[in-house]
């Protein structure tokens, strides 16, 4: 894969209610054997943390279907892991878009908060979100991968869960490949994979992993956004996050952070849009 490039992007607003950016990237897999034999593209949702836009995210939804994607990818954190977690939203919108679209979803720290800490937690609320999203047909991918062919082009779809302990604040846990391949086996020796991972600060360990596409969140574009210096803050509270939104390049491994869509608590943003973003593959 090579020649990604970031080409557009526009907003959706309505009178009274929050706005959100749609952003594309163009993904070039012509090295890629098989490659697709036609383009299409993808949808990529980070970080809803149970916003709506329109009633029952009506207007997320119509700009989804505006792109008729091929399929839809999740980074996680589409719940909020309050008290009394919220996760309705997210709920209805999973039911709707596996209607239409194979969904893929991998777990941000706010799901895994919920697994990881049940005693905190209404009895079971992790367990009954994730039986409710697979019963409508979510691929929920909790250290597993799997492999789809879309226009003839077979491509390794893997979700990694990063423990709690890798979202401490004010402390990076080292994340090496032989930990990864623990988590989640190794890389394919062949075909096109496309990584979800939540955290996006370990993108050298995906990259040298195997990974040829990643696609992160968290960092909600470093909440505050100056010009030429990018986002300010990290959730774990680290100024200028390296890799708080965008396309970012190892060589010839790429990664896609999403300034998310949501927020949570302080659901601060300054220069910093909610954002949707597509994939189109080449």
């Amino acid at each position: 894969m090579q020649g990604s490039t970031f080409y557009s992007c526009r907003e959706r607003t309505e009178e009274g209610m929050p706005d959100f950016r749609v952003t594309r990237y163009r993904i070039r897999t012509e090295n890629e054997q098989p490659g697709p034999d036609a383009p299409f593209s993808a949808v990529f949702l980070s970080d809803l943390h149970n916003e709506s836009y329109g009633d029952g995210n009506s207007r997320l939804l119509q700009e989804i279907r505006n792109e008729n994607p091929r399929l839809v990818l999740i980074a996680g954190d589409m719940v909020t892991s309050t008290e009394e977690p919220q996760m309705e939203a997210s709920l209805a919108l999973m039911n709707e878009l596996t209607r239409k679209y194979p969904v893929f979803y991998v777990n941000g720290n706010h799901e895994s908060r919920l697994k990881e800490k049940p005693e905190n937690y209404p009895e079971a609320v992790y367990e009954k979100y994730a039986s409710a999203i697979r019963s409508c047909g979510v691929r929920l991918l909790e250290n597993r991968s799997e492999t789809i062919v879309v226009h003839r082009m077979p491509i390794t779809i893997s979700g990694l869960e990063l423990p709690m302990d890798y979202y401490q604040r004010m402390h990076r846990e080292e994340l090496t490949v032989e930990r990864m391949e623990n988590l989640l086996g190794k890389a394919p020796d062949s075909g096109y994979q496309l990584l979800l991972a939540h955290h996006p600060s370990y993108f050298d360990t995906y990259a040298a992993w195997g990974a040829d596409l990643t696609l992160s969140g968290h960092l909600h574009g470093g909440i505050i956004r100056l010009p030429l210096l990018g986002g300010m803050i990290s959730p774990q509270l680290r100024l200028f996050p390296k890799y708080d939104k965008g396309f970012f390049t190892l060589g010839d491994k790429k990664m896609v952070v999403s300034a998310g869509l949501g927020g949570h608590t302080v659901k601060l943003r300054i220069n910093n849009p909610p954002e949707l973003v597509v994939l189109d593959f080449l």
